[in-house]
């Protein structure tokens, strides 16, 4: 049986942007990449009936994030007095200075999560210690038929991991390969939906639905990933943060490999790490890649951790030749349990305490002039959350800015506050100088 050949354009060359692309506002993606991939692959996945069942792709709630009239023109901007302040700065000095401007009343960004799901033949397996990577690979069937397969073992953590995600959030999951080959699509399994029980269901309908076979087209599936989350940002059928989850349990197929800016599996993996994977995550298109590696994947630990690291989510510590940036299930005693501790641990960082940061009515934003208030519900006094960004953010408590300065993240026990509060509200305020934590 001929292998089926998967031609890749590669994300950038697909959606027409570039490192310098400011905004999600213009480009469009090209038809050409997607067509020729159906042409190849027949079907849009394996499980294609069940995402009826969670209708048409959700929109977010973009309700509660606008800027208040402006206020009327006054001195230039200058320090929190004492009067307005008392002892220091505060809240109320901060929101009814005489140095404000306009006050952005924001919600938290919601996460949009495509799951790229390895269904290979080797996912067959038992895991070790039961049937070793080298032995799977050599021969992917199931030895012990009352042991879990890493399939089964993989998918009931992913779903389990799906339901617990927050209802705002957008899921959606795609399969490599998804015709028994090579075979990947821009068109998902399920389609990105916010996370509503039926949407759930289509999830776990689809999984029932599936059996692994074929190879492993990560580099193909991948950049399919982002131009599909990258073209849905753009019609404005997905809102907020976006990521893609990959989880394999090997490295690219040779197979699986041609295209004409790759000829085998070396040059093609890296075209996705050195290039797909940073565009993707780059300014202008802002999509971050965690990565699971389950038994199997050992050979391609450095891989995977580069991927992981050029993807945005890994270690600031992390040394990917290590391997240590992804999650790496191949070496732990009881796989479902770390799977579903990595899984727990990607959902609580993409449902993450992110502001957008907003834009003045009038001229450049003065990045120094910037203070965001923190107000419970139950009419609890407001709080200044200071900005601090001299320790990683899970060991800090206060606001810094990341993604060149185009968002703001809240750290430490004022995100909790945020994420465990339906009725907080959280306000940035322009125009007085930032209270920076000493």
């Amino acid at each position: 049986m001929s292998l089926v050949r998967v031609f890749l354009f590669g994300v950038c060359a697909l959606l027409g942007c570039s490192a310098d692309t400011p905004a999600k506002t213009t480009s469009s993606p090209d038809a050409g990449f997607a067509a020729s991939v159906a042409g190849s692959t027949g079907t849009a996945g394996l499980g294609s009936s069940t995402p009826g069942a969670s209708g048409s792709p959700g929109t977010q709630n973009t309700a509660g994030i606008g800027i208040a009239p402006p206020i009327a023109p006054g001195p230039p901007p200058a320090a929190i007095s004492d009067e307005d302040a008392g002892a220091g700065p505060t809240a109320a000095g901060v929101l009814q200075g005489s140095c404000k401007r306009s006050t952005v009343e924001s919600n938290l960004l919601p996460a949009n999560i495509l799951f790229v799901l390895d269904r290979s033949a080797s996912m067959l397996c038992n895991p070790p210690p039961t049937t070793g990577s080298a032995a799977c690979e050599q021969m992917p069937v199931r030895a012990n038929m009352r042991a879990a397969s890493k399939w089964e073992i993989t998918t009931q953590a992913l779903t389990a991991a799906i339901r617990a995600l927050p209802p705002n959030a957008t899921v959606g999951l795609s399969y490599f390969s998804n015709d028994d080959q090579c075979g990947v699509s821009s068109t998902p399994s399920v389609p990105l939906v916010v996370n509503t029980p039926a949407q759930q269901d289509a999830i776990a309908r689809s999984i029932q639905s599936v059996k692994p076979g074929g190879g492993t087209p990560i580099v193909g599936a991948t950049i399919l990933a982002y131009a599909l989350m990258h073209k849905s940002a753009l019609a404005g059928q997905i809102f907020g943060n976006e990521f893609v989850v990959l989880i394999t349990d090997g490295a690219q197929s040779e197979q699986c490999s041609y295209a004409p800016r790759c000829m085998d599996a070396a040059s093609c993996t890296k075209l996705l790490v050195e290039e797909e994977v940073p565009k993707a995550a780059g300014r202008g298109v802002g999509i971050r890649t965690f990565v699971v590696g389950v038994p199997g994947s050992e050979p391609a630990r450095t891989v995977l951790s580069q991927i992981a690291k050029q993807g945005g989510t890994a270690p600031s510590d992390c040394d990917p030749q290590k391997g240590n940036c992804h999650f790496d299930m191949t070496m732990v005693p009881d796989l479902g349990a770390a799977l579903s501790g990595a899984l727990a641990q990607i959902a609580g960082q993409a449902v993450s305490c992110e502001l957008n940061v907003p834009k003045p009515d009038q001229g450049e934003l003065d990045l120094s002039l910037v203070n965001v208030v923190y107000t419970p519900s139950g009419g609890r006094e407001p709080v200044l959350v200071k900005k601090d960004d001299r320790k990683p953010c899970e060991s800090s408590n206060g606001w810094r800015y990341i993604d060149d300065n185009t968002k703001i993240q809240l750290c430490g026990a004022v995100c909790e506050g945020v994420r465990s509060d339906s009725g907080a509200r959280v306000d940035v305020v322009l125009g007085c100088p930032v209270v920076v934590l000493i």
